[in-house]
């Protein structure tokens, strides 16, 4: 059997502690309202972008707000663990070559110090050689740039579904 990135992300999740199945598994185990139900809030879903680049952000901003997600935003990885704690956002954005602190140390900042393992982490990066080590830190999905629009959508959907997403389900 072939090892790729997505039966690597599934075998890798499922050795962690606090298990939650990964959108690479939506075919076989995806579960809409076990993430949906409680974890949305009563207003529209946050989404917290930490990406070092203006323009990354800039882009995200204005595709989620569209969407209708309530976005947050962080240059670097300090910023990214202050709004995480203070917001809890329905899903963070994260970039892993962010200054100050990089996208693994906030990962692991996060899971580890502070033990906000219920706020799901989606790396978005331009390079693949991290996937191992980021899903080790604790990252529940990795997503590549260029960011494909498809995949981001579906990441979306499954992480932080908005309400007319919910009411479609």
């Amino acid at each position: 059997m072939s090892c790729t990135p997505t039966f690597r992300l599934i075998e890798m999740h499922r050795s962690r502690t606090n298990y939650r199945p990964s959108l690479d598994e939506q075919t076989v185990l995806f579960d809409r309202n076990e993430r949906s139900a409680g974890a949305q809030s009563a207003t529209n879903p946050t989404i917290l972008v930490a990406d070092d680049s203006d323009d990354t952000r800039q882009m995200l901003r204005t595709l989620l707000g569209m969407k209708g997600y309530r976005v947050i935003e962080a240059s670097d990885g300090e910023q990214a663990v202050q709004a995480t704690q203070h917001e809890t956002p329905d899903l963070v954005l994260l970039d892993l070559g962010l200054p100050r602190l990089n996208g693994l140390s906030v990962i692991r900042r996060l899971r580890n110090e502070l033990n906000l393992t219920e706020v799901p982490v989606v790396v978005i990066t331009g390079y693949d050689k991290h996937f191992e080590t980021a899903v080790a830190a604790g990252c529940d999905d990795y997503l590549l740039k260029p960011i494909d629009f498809a995949r981001l959508d579906a990441i979306l959907d499954y992480y932080a579904p908005t309400r007319s997403q919910s009411a479609s389900a």
